[in-house]
């Protein structure tokens, strides 16, 4: 396997561009009518996929083949947007149906007329899909994975992660803090408990270790020890290991830091 194609094969898609005479009102649309949190850079977060909006003079006001591609909106309620988009008038392509293989699915028009099909997965879905796969279904199929990360003191941890890390949070309540970084997010809460630091409670993967670990550095961040050579990793992404360095936030929670390693 050359070099080339372990890189191919752990890439991955992180952003739809969607071209538009109107970007502000179709990203507006999806604002208000779906609810997508943009970013600093105007990507459009509806899960672990972006969509941009830009502006192109080489379209048309209206898209010609809506079907050729479908954006798949998976939503924890579909029947709370699909009344939400009633609401506000929005046109449907296929109203809401339920299906035998345990999904319900809707589809709408954007402004510009691009299909935006809203799914909802049942614990009938991941159960079949695991007997398809051969496996045994297990109650946290459908689950999502949440990274939390326990704080004595929450102002102390956010202003140390504004000041170290660059990082505010997308979204906040009582006793809890929300990040978004990349396509992930994890959670800095209010705790009595002291955090062990005894092993890595969460790593960040970055394309080129030494200008992160320079960054760190010149903003303060104590790095512990010199960065080390890992062997091995998991298949899908195509690296053979990993260079890696660790440090600890204001709550003694210890990051790990690493860059693949292509042979």
């Amino acid at each position: 396997m050359t070099t080339e194609t372990q890189r191919s094969e752990g890439a991955t898609i992180t952003s739809i561009l969607l071209s538009s005479t109107d970007p502000e009102r179709l990203r507006r649309w999806y604002v208000e009518a779906l609810g997508a949190e943009a970013d600093v850079d105007g990507f459009l977060q509806l899960g672990p996929v972006g969509i941009l909006i830009d502006s192109r003079d080489d379209v048309a006001p209206r898209t010609a083949e809506p079907g050729r591609v479908v954006t798949n909106y998976d939503v924890p309620d579909i029947h709370a947007v699909v009344k939400r988009l009633d609401e506000r008038g929005e046109t449907w392509v296929a109203t809401l149906e339920h299906r035998d293989a345990g999904l319900w699915f809707a589809t709408v028009e954007d402004p510009d007329g691009n299909f935006v099909q809203l799914i909802e997965t049942t614990p009938t879905y991941w159960a079949r899909k695991a007997e398809r796969a051969g496996a045994l279904a297990g109650p946290l199929d459908h689950a999502r994975i949440g990274v939390r990360l326990p704080a004595q003191d929450l102002d102390r941890a956010r202003a140390w992660y504004a000041e170290r890390l660059g990082l505010e949070p997308v979204e906040e309540r009582e006793g809890g803090l929300r990040y978004r970084c990349g396509d992930t997010e994890f959670v800095v809460f209010a705790s009595s408990g002291r955090a062990s630091g005894t092993h890595t409670q969460m790593g960040f993967t970055v394309p080129d270790l030494d200008l992160a670990v320079a960054g760190l550095r010149e903003r303060g961040v104590e790095l512990e020890g010199d960065i080390v050579e890992v062997a091995g990793h998991y298949p899908s992404t195509g690296a053979s290991g990993e260079r890696a360095i660790w440090f600890r936030d204001s709550e003694g929670n210890l990051l790990g830091l690493g860059e693949y390693v292509f042979d």
